[in-house]
């Protein structure tokens, strides 16, 4: 099959005015458009519309920015809260057929583990409390199986 180059030639022209008589179409149609949107408005009052259109963006601008910075502030801020106090009830004296689960451990500590563990012994005579500080989930000084996994039990699942 061949192409007739003639016979091409000869319907370049319509298809040219085909083109021309949208784009007219086209751009009557948005004419009409923008002419509806300023019709009641004269030029200064234009101007003046797009200045307080530039002020408002200028503003929301500002306003994004600060909201921005705010939250940063506020991430930092609930990292440093405490999140959740996690207690072990448990009995110290298991075995030895006295007490029953009145001892216990809990954590307090903010998101990167600075804070304390917290273990109440309750005996018959006395109760006794004990706070070991912690430091990103550590402490200095030696921890009971209890309290290990109160501070286990503590972690936020990423730092596990």
């Amino acid at each position: 099959m061949s192409i007739d180059w003639n016979t091409a030639l000869f319907f370049v022209p319509f298809i040219a005015l085909v083109v021309s008589v949208v784009a007219l179409i086209l751009t009557i149609i948005m004419r009409q458009r923008v002419a509806r949107i300023f019709r009641s408005a004269s030029a200064p009052d234009i101007e003046r519309l797009l200045k307080l259109h530039s002020k408002t963006l200028e503003d929301l601008i500002k306003f994004q920015a600060e909201a921005n910075s705010y939250m940063k502030s506020l991430d930092t801020r609930i990292k440093k809260k405490i999140g959740s106090a996690p207690t072990l009830r448990f009995n110290p004296f298991q075995g030895e057929g006295v007490g029953g689960n009145q001892s216990f451990s809990t954590v307090l500590a903010d998101e990167v583990g600075d804070g304390a563990v917290v273990t109440s012994m309750h005996t018959k005579e006395r109760t006794n409390v004990f706070a070991k500080p912690l430091k990103s989930w550590k402490s200095e000084y030696e921890l009971s199986e209890e309290e290990k996994i109160v501070i286990e039990k503590s972690r936020p699942p990423k730092q596990k």
